[in-house]
């Protein structure tokens, strides 16, 4: 694209050269024809100032142009000017006075009727032509900028979009080392705690204890480690923990909490056994009794856990955790973080619902996730 001296340079050159080829631009033979060289001379010079001040340029395009020779066609550009503002009114007011300056100048200068009208006609013709000319390319200026408006919204929309992502992904990765350690951290607790009151435990269920508090922090090590992995290099959608946890996991994850001291039992209806829910439901199951036997053993140390998975294709997978209280001491209060990820993750992920509260006896986490056929393994 042209840079705005350079196009008034062009035409500048453009009308002169157009000029030059009428022959009153060659009579300078007394003052006044050189005084109306020096004018035209001179509106040709207020070409880079048409932008600038348009209506004054067009109005200064026509009476110059129909009384100086050497800008008669200094007119078009004035009209082009106008044209290209895009206002209706306006255009036609300088278009019409464009037209009626050439009649006036053509009907000065032509003796014979025909030859006035044959002029006058081609005067119109390119008078309406150059105004035509401006309507496009005000129009295609209007198209180009609305395009780089929406492209700058857009850009905007998708810078918005990538920081929506990234804070999803900060809070999953939140939720994530909240999860995993907080259980992690939770059963190093209680089976610390256990070893610091009881005394009169042999060597070798020391022994044990110790090396189960050795696994358990292993396993939060690596824990940590899988974190610190997603903040490098956020993983695949299909490499999610509910791609990778299924109802095994969950027995898994009975049996690890048994081994760290606590009094947790399993209930699950034999269908699932033998046809389990596919992912991500059983992902999410999975993370409903993590926080459930979390909280139990931050809230209610000690305390007997009860895991219930109940459901079949088709209608909806139950998974209850009830913890019973310690009566020694109030439970204390927790952050409620993890409740508030879990929940996102049951209504999201699986359209379900997530309900948790306290009984007369302790405390109920309860997630009721719908079970289609798709969902089924």
């Amino acid at each position: 694209m042209l840079r705005p001296a350079v196009m008034s340079v062009i035409l500048m050159v453009a009308v002169t050269a157009a000029g030059l080829t009428t022959g009153e631009a060659h009579l300078v033979d007394s003052g006044y024809r050189i005084a109306l060289l020096v004018l035209g001379v001179a509106a040709l010079g207020t070409v880079p100032l048409r932008y600038r001040y348009p209506r004054s340029f067009a109005l200064l395009a026509i009476v110059v142009g129909n009384a100086a020779a050497i800008a008669t066609y200094l007119p078009l550009v004035g009209v082009f000017v106008i044209a290209a503002r895009r206002r209706t009114a306006e255009t036609v007011v300088v278009l019409a006075l464009a037209v009626a300056g050439a009649a006036v100048n053509i009907a000065l200068g032509v003796p014979t009727l025909g030859e006035t009208l044959f002029l006058l006609g081609g005067a119109t013709a390119f008078l309406t032509s150059s105004t035509v000319a401006g309507l496009l390319t005000a129009n295609r200026r209007a198209m180009v900028d609305d395009l780089r408006r929406q492209l700058a919204r857009a850009e905007a929309d998708r810078a918005e979009r990538d920081e929506q992502a990234r804070a999803a992904e900060r809070r999953r990765i939140a939720g994530e080392m909240h999860d995993r350690l907080g259980h992690r951290l939770s059963l190093l607790s209680v089976h610390a705690g256990a070893l610091a009151l009881r005394t009169d435990l042999s060597p070798e269920t020391v022994r044990e204890s110790a090396q189960v508090l050795r696994d358990t922090t292993h396993r939060a090590m690596e824990d940590l480690r899988t974190i610190v992995q997603v903040l490098n290099e956020p993983p695949c959608p299909s490499d999610g923990p509910e791609d990778t946890e299924d109802l095994a996991a969950v027995e898994h994850l009975v049996s690890e909490a048994r081994e760290a001291g606590a009094d947790v039992s399993l209930r699950s209806t034999a269908l699932l056994m033998v046809a389990p829910p596919g992912r991500p439901l059983a992902g999410v199951a999975y993370r409903v009794v993590r926080e459930g036997l979390t909280n139990a053993a931050r809230h209610a140390p000690g305390a007997a856990v009860e895991v219930v998975l109940d459901g079949r294709p088709g209608r909806d997978l139950t998974v209850t955790v009830t913890s019973g209280c310690t009566g020694d001491r109030p439970a204390p209060e927790g952050a409620g973080t993890g409740l508030i990820g879990l929940r996102e993750r049951v209504e999201t992920l699986t359209g379900g619902t997530l309900a948790h509260g306290p009984l007369p006896d302790g405390y109920r986490l309860r997630a009721v996730l719908p079970w289609t056929k798709e969902t089924h393994a």
